[in-house]
């Protein structure tokens, strides 16, 4: 179970390293690859939904596009601009090899978990892609200009040019032209942000200026667009594992849909502390108030059909597993400043990881779909135990700033009833 959990803390750690890699570096220091490659996914996934187009095809260039953005921190950006459009399919074939050495570099230090970088010939829906990345940077053009940066508008008008040039390009028999054309003549009117693509956007760039964790000093900041990306990174490993592993029939498209917009409904900025949401039986009730409402604010922006994977968001074995990678990742997170930051301030944080925020999942027994219950309760109890036991153990010094040795003592011995007697964790 240990080295589960290590291959987890291994690709957050990758995610981190490659969201360090910054874009239009002389305009901005604020946004990243990963940014623009969420704000494509999340309108590449617009279109699907909207057409209700899934398939195995789909699934594996979307899983192809979100592996590829881990690798950012050994290569950097990867999407240079091919003038001679004939080269364009000889560039991905030697592109895709690179990625896959890159993969198999990384996937030497993973105990279980594995990236499986598939190699795909480019296609209606990688062009798709390759579309829409243009129309992310035309939005985050855009919020660079409202924001007073002026030396942006340039490139904002090179860009427009640059899709709506795409028209010429065009055929009316391809598979997208309808979706395309209509971005496309949104942005000839000067009507883009009133629709719902616009809407999606705006919601997409909130979403990277929410902070997580905002109560205690980080070194790493973690935004929600950022960790939405961590979810489904790590839920679509973890998903392929138990397929292959404990023989599940996870639907690897659905979680990374769901994964993707599990925290949409913190769009306006609002970040609920655990600990007050979680106080008492009022709290709860009310807290899940502010947040349908706001959640159903999204249906009028973003479309019925994003705004039924919100809702249903937590709905069957998808649902059930990407919650569970949430809820570690939310105090992996802890262990990430502590063990390999060294910012020992987050240590204080060790009586905030309760055992209560794993309690429902208890409830896996009303879920059919998954075949090794006990295996993933027992995930979460040692993954509690593991990153408890550092952050106490990890530097006693600091640790007596904030704790007594009663209180050391408590912990040790919580910890160690936890190892001897595994029934005790959800009780």
């Amino acid at each position: 179970m240990n080295d589960i959990i290590e291959d987890l803390f291994k690709i957050y750690l990758s995610s981190i390293d490659s969201y360090n890699s910054k874009i239009y570096q002389t305009y901005n220091d604020k946004y990243t690859i990963i940014d623009k490659s969420m704000i494509t996914i999340y309108l590449f996934i617009k279109i699907i939904e909207d057409r209700n187009e899934k398939g195995q095809e789909v699934t594996d260039v979307l899983c192809n596009y979100l592996l590829k953005q881990i690798i950012y921190g050994e290569t950097g950006n990867l999407a240079f601009e091919i003038s001679d459009k004939s080269k364009i399919q000889l560039y991905h074939e030697i592109l895709d090899k690179l990625i896959i050495d890159k993969f198999e570099y990384k996937n030497r230090i993973m105990q279980k978990l594995k990236y499986n970088y598939k190699t795909i010939k480019l296609n209606k829906y990688s062009e798709l892609l390759m579309f829409l990345e243009n129309v992310a940077d035309y939005a985050i053009f855009g919020k660079m200009f409202l924001r007073g940066n002026q030396e942006i508008v340039s490139l904002f008008d090179d860009i427009k040019n640059k899709i709506i040039s795409e028209l010429n390009n065009m055929n009316e028999d391809s598979h997208f032209y309808k979706e395309k054309k209509e971005i496309i003549d949104l942005i000839i009117d000067n009507k883009f942000n009133e629709s719902q693509y616009g809407n999606l956007m705006n919601v997409v760039l909130n979403l990277k200026d929410v902070y997580r964790y905002s109560i205690f000093v980080t070194l790493v900041p973690e935004n929600v667009l950022f960790h939405q990306y961590s979810v489904t990174i790590i839920s679509l490993l973890f998903a392929e594992y138990c397929n292959k592993e404990l023989k599940e029939n996870i639907d690897i498209y659905r979680i990374i849909v769901k994964s993707l917009f599990h925290d949409f409904g913190e769009f306006k900025g609002t970040e609920i502390v655990s600990q007050i949401k979680n106080y008492n039986d009022v709290t709860k009730k009310m807290f899940a108030e502010i947040e349908e409402n706001d959640e159903k604010e999204l249906e009028g922006k973003i479309g019925k059909n994003l705004y039924n994977i919100i809702s249903e968001y937590k709905h069957g074995a998808e649902g059930y597993i990407s919650e569970i990678v949430d809820k570690m990742l939310g105090i992996m997170k802890l262990w990430i400043e502590v063990g390999y930051f060294h910012n020992y301030n987050s240590i204080k944080t060790i009586t905030s990881i309760y055992q209560d925020r794993f309690k429902r999942f208890l409830e896996i027994e009303n879920i059919d779909e998954l075949k090794n219950k006990n295996f993933y309760l027992n995930l979460l109890r040692e993954c509690y135990i593991y990153i408890k036991e550092y952050l106490v153990e990890k530097d006693l010094e600091y640790f007596f700033k904030y704790f007594t040795k009663e209180e050391l003592i408590e912990f040790r011995e919580e910890i160690a009833l936890l190892k001897n007697n595994p029934e005790t964790f959800l009780k």
